[in-house]
């Protein structure tokens, strides 16, 4: 039997953190990955996504030429080498996560696949690995939703739609989330007629409805397909297709496409654990975990995806470098702290929020003023041409005090305009702080400015300042 101070059980981006924090702090490291090594997030998420978005946000540049005074014809799409960039892409970023992971000190890359023994013990293959203390990080997959007949009509997730060989001529998305969303309006830009199927009542279910809306707006105009309130009742292939079944707010409708993209969702990677022989119980597909990332288990942590909290990559980071810290300084733990949690969908226009939103700061009883502002009106975004000319930035401030808490974007750029009003939420800044603050002019980062004067007109107006 191996003894480490630390198992960690994925090697993802979250499990890496584990591994880096814990052994830069000294701790003895045992790092257990099934492979292939990189994680979701290079090899089918996060950059695979974003190499094939930059090619539709070009191709969509391209077609608003002409407004710029710029005459040019409908570009060629080289399939093949569009898939071929991705895959150079992911070859690199999974390449240096491997150095990364060799490099990692005091730590020990242990592959193959992990059954707990005991609440103390793994066996990974024939190697039988004890730890004082345990990360679990082993990520998620995607949710296949029970409808009758998927299995057999045949589907793809996200993993096979970042690699086609073939653009199809036609597709259905399942979920309007972050996923379906992006990889929806790249197949409707690359010239695939895209239908997106959407229980709830608007795309983007987290979001506001106005930021929903906004985004509805863009996606119908690239040609896209959108029924919302929708419920699919049944899959079967014929002609080579997928037919589905779909009851559309009370409409039975029939939709046929050459693939059906799931995209509903996660759930924990956690099933070949063998989690009750560590005395653990996943609940609705993940790991419960307290405020210092312990499971009921209290030498055993979660960090990532199985914690179903937000399946963010920048969040599990975070939340992996807690736990192992936790892990080591029981003493004196860190707290997880979920007030500032950003996160982004990559569209056109892009969609970005931190803090509260609208409806919720409502749904809590909270006092609080909106402002905001649209692009629309905004000079830069005018001078930049259609494309930019989408979306607004809207903060929620507190009435009393005008401290911000929380902002969302729908515009171009947006995950990279957040930033400033996530530093500016950290420092628990009030809007009309974040007005005073010098913004280069003509710039698109200037724009939190005016919804930031808006609440201070008001928080005047109702005689607060």
């Amino acid at each position: 039997m191996e003894r480490f101070d630390l198992l960690v059980l994925g090697a993802g981006a979250a499990g890496f953190a584990a591994a880096r924090t814990a052994g830069g702090q000294g701790a003895t490291v045992a790092l257990v990955d099934k492979g292939p090594l990189g994680g979701l997030c290079i090899l089918w998420g996060c950059m695979p996504s974003k190499a094939l978005l930059r090619t539709s946000e070009v191709i969509e540049l391209i077609r608003h030429a002409g407004e710029l005074g710029l005459d040019v014809a409908e570009p060629s799409i080289n399939w093949g080498r569009i898939m071929a960039r991705r895959e150079r892409l992911v070859r690199e970023f999974a390449d240096y996560r491997i150095e990364q992971i060799d490099d990692c000190p005091n730590t020990t890359l242990v592959m193959g696949e992990a059954h707990f023994l005991d609440a103390r013990t793994v066996q990974v293959g024939e190697r039988t690995l004890y730890g004082e203390h345990i990360i679990i990080a082993t990520g998620s997959h995607t949710f296949i939703p029970p409808i009758s007949g998927l299995a057999d009509a045949g589907y793809i997730t996200s993993d096979e739609a970042l690699e086609l060989p073939e653009r199809p001529a036609s597709m259905i998305v399942l979920g309007a989330g972050a996923v379906g969303l992006e990889l929806g309006q790249f197949y409707q830009r690359m010239g695939c007629q895209v239908t997106i199927i959407q229980r709830s009542a608007h795309i983007l279910s987290t979001e506001d409805a106005d930021v929903a809306e906004a985004l509805t707006k863009s996606l119908l105009g690239d040609g896209m397909t959108i029924l919302c309130r929708a419920k699919s009742q049944s899959a079967r292939r014929i002609d080579n297709q997928i037919e589905l079944q779909v009851d559309a707010g009370g409409e039975l409708k029939t939709l046929r496409a050459d693939q059906l993209l799931v995209a509903t969702g996660r759930v924990g990677n956690l099933g070949f654990l063998d989690l009750a022989k560590a005395g653990l119980v996943a609940e609705k597909g993940f790991l419960p975990v307290d405020e210092q990332l312990r499971t009921t288990v209290p030498h055993i942590f979660a960090a990532g995806d199985v914690t179903g909290k937000r399946l963010l990559v920048h969040l599990g980071i975070q939340q992996a470098e807690w736990a192992a810290h936790n892990a080591l300084h029981p003493d004196r733990p860190h707290r997880a702290d979920y007030r500032l949690i950003p996160q982004a969908t990559f569209t056109d226009p892009g969609v970005a929020d931190v803090g509260l939103k609208e409806r919720e700061a409502k749904a809590q009883g909270l006092d609080v003023l909106i402002g905001k502002y649209e692009f629309a009106e905004h000079g830069k975004a005018m001078c930049m041409g259609t494309p930019a000319m989408k979306g607004f930035v809207k903060l929620i401030g507190d009435a009393k005090t005008g401290e911000i808490l929380g902002a969302s974007i729908v515009g171009p750029e947006a995950a990279d305009l957040l930033h400033e009003l996530i530093v500016a939420m950290h420092y628990r800044a009030k809007a009309g702080e974040l007005a005073l603050i010098p913004h280069v002019h003509p710039t698109l980062a200037e724009i939190v400015t005016y919804p930031a004067e808006e609440i201070e007109d008001q928080r005047r107006a109702r005689g607060l300042i």
